[in-house]
């Protein structure tokens, strides 16, 4: 005769032995990502130790006041929010009209067009501080995934360096959007692995997570069931014997 007390804990270390086997892969993911995550100090995965700062913007060269640039500005932007940014050192209006942007030069007041290669390697010499050389310069139509959330179309320019270095510019302005290197690769990786989502890579209140965090949180409860299983068990022994 199987005794109540010994089969509700044989159903609980079942349960808790078959949700380990289920777990341990995800868990081992979750600790290996933990470290991985936690080695690389962030300054070097976003890559800023290849950065060099932004030109300062020269605002006392400005020419053209904000009234003046909305005046210039073709009629669909006449309503638009207005910010400044930069070109390089040369001060810039930016115009954001729902999702259309225009940039407006604040010196001549003209209205920006996409850089050429040309000027968007000089901009590189100021940006970039490693120690290799420029591979490739191309202007994307589509933003690879791992610049997921940029839009196009984006100057990408690589590097012949020890970390495959990958600078992200915005085809207009020339600002430096997005570094990425080979840290920031293993980085996102395992940041993949940490959320559990193997798509985007960023959402990390999907419902795979939540299930998988619930039922960790269920096996190490069942850990603790056990336990006081064993410790009432022992219990009993020691009194039988006593008697």
């Amino acid at each position: 005769m199987v005794f109540p007390n010994l089969r509700r804990e044989r159903f609980w270390r079942n349960l808790h032995f078959y949700l380990g086997l289920i777990l341990s892969l995800q868990l081992v993911a979750w600790f290996a990502s933990g470290v991985v995550m936690s080695w690389f100090p962030i300054e070097q995965v976003r890559g800023e130790h290849l950065q060099q700062p932004a030109p300062e913007v020269r605002w006392s060269d400005a020419m053209i006041t904000p009234a003046d640039a909305l005046q210039r500005a073709t009629a669909e932007f006449r309503q638009a929010q207005l910010s400044l940014s930069q070109r390089g050192a040369e001060p810039v209006y930016h115009l954001q009209q729902d999702n259309k942007q225009l940039f407006i030069s604040a010196q001549s007041g003209q209205i920006l067009q996409t850089l050429s290669e040309n000027a968007v390697r000089k901009i590189v010499q100021q940006r970039y501080q490693g120690t290799g050389t420029v591979q490739s310069v191309e202007l994307l139509a589509q933003a690879p995934a791992e610049v997921r959330g940029l839009t196009p179309p984006l100057w990408l320019v690589q590097f012949a360096d020890n970390e495959q270095s990958a600078f992200y510019f915005h085809p207009i302005t020339g600002q430096l959007l997005r570094v990425r290197t080979d840290t920031w690769r293993l980085y996102d990786f395992f940041w993949m692995l940490h959320i559990m989502d193997y798509e985007d890579r960023s959402d990390f209140n999907h419902p795979l997570l939540i299930i998988s965090a619930g039922s960790a949180l269920g096996f190490t409860l069942g850990g603790f069931v056990l336990l006081g299983f064993r410790i009432a068990r022992g219990s009993r022994h020691h009194s039988n014997v006593n008697g």
